[in-house]
């Protein structure tokens, strides 16, 4: 899904701002409903949108110390709350492409662990969850595998449809969450993670996940590992250093790395967990 760029801006930004303190829980959400009524009708940006919210809160007449207050608030809630993530992303992918994976906020090739995950295997069923674009859903159809994507993003799918279309390949793209797409009962023979905010710090949703492979299939998975001193929002899901090896001991491990490397949305370094992991 997800261009997780924006986080990274937006954490330092959060951490750069002097913020007086918060009115109240009532004040903070009418911040957070006037927030979010500006977002989806001020023209798309790239990365990070409060400064462009601060500038609007000014040229409305808010003083600057009271709009540097709301925007920190809102910094904070963001970090906190997800109903943003659909309305965000709707909004990236209608701007227009450079071809620049570090302007555009994400990549349009397809992930090297995924093209390396299934290197060799037969043709099968394959999930892409938090597909984005679908650089590697159409990858996979173009391989010969029958391809279900789903995204919370509209405007991802629409995007997705109209890459497998201009690539010659069909996918299934769904417009659903983690929580309400039907995995089903030993469906999929690969399942990919990259980058994708899933929950899988949730033992349940792994849990949902082995059960939808069939016998010797494969989540393919790439994310961030958390830094503690500078955590990330709790809606990306980054994983705690030697997390995911520990959540995955049902798994056959055939690739498992932590290492500080470059994502495939352009940068910065980041630190990063792959793994391909097979069900026994």
């Amino acid at each position: 899904m997800f261009t997780r760029r924006f986080a990274v801006v937006a954490l330092v930004v959060l951490a750069c701002l002097a913020v007086p303190a918060a009115q109240g829980p009532q004040a903070d959400e009418a911040a957070w409903r006037a927030f979010m009524a500006w977002f989806k009708s001020a023209p798309p940006v790239r990365g990070n949108p409060f400064g462009a919210y601060a500038a609007s809160l000014k040229a409305a007449g808010t003083p600057e110390a009271e709009a540097r207050r709301q925007v920190g608030v809102l910094m904070t809630m963001m970090r906190e709350r997800s109903d943003w993530v659909e309305t965000y992303y709707d909004r990236i992918y209608t701007i227009p492409l450079t071809g620049d994976p570090a302007t555009d906020g994400f990549a349009t090739e397809p992930s090297a662990i995924v093209v390396e995950a299934v290197k060799g295997l037969a043709p099968g069923a394959a999930l892409d969850a938090g597909m984005g674009q679908g650089r590697n859903a159409v990858y996979l159809a173009r391989q010969g595998w029958k391809v279900t994507g789903f995204d919370l993003s509209a405007e991802a799918l629409k995007a997705a449809r109209a890459n497998a279309a201009s690539a010659g390949v069909g996918i299934e793209a769904l417009k659903a969450g983690y929580a309400d797409f039907e995995y089903g009962t030993a469906r999929w023979d690969v399942i990919v993670l990259v980058f994708a905010w899933a929950p899988v710090d949730d033992p349940a949703f792994l849990a949902r996940l082995r059960a939808s492979l069939r016998p010797g299939g494969r989540i393919v998975f790439e994310h961030f590992t958390d830094d503690p001193a500078n955590p990330r929002p709790a809606v990306m899901h980054a994983l705690k250093p030697g997390q995911l090896r520990a959540l995955l001991a049902d798994f056959r491990l055939d690739r498992y790395e932590e290492v500080l490397d470059l994502g495939d949305w352009g940068g910065p370094d980041s630190q990063l967990v792959r793994a391909v992991a097979v069900k026994r």
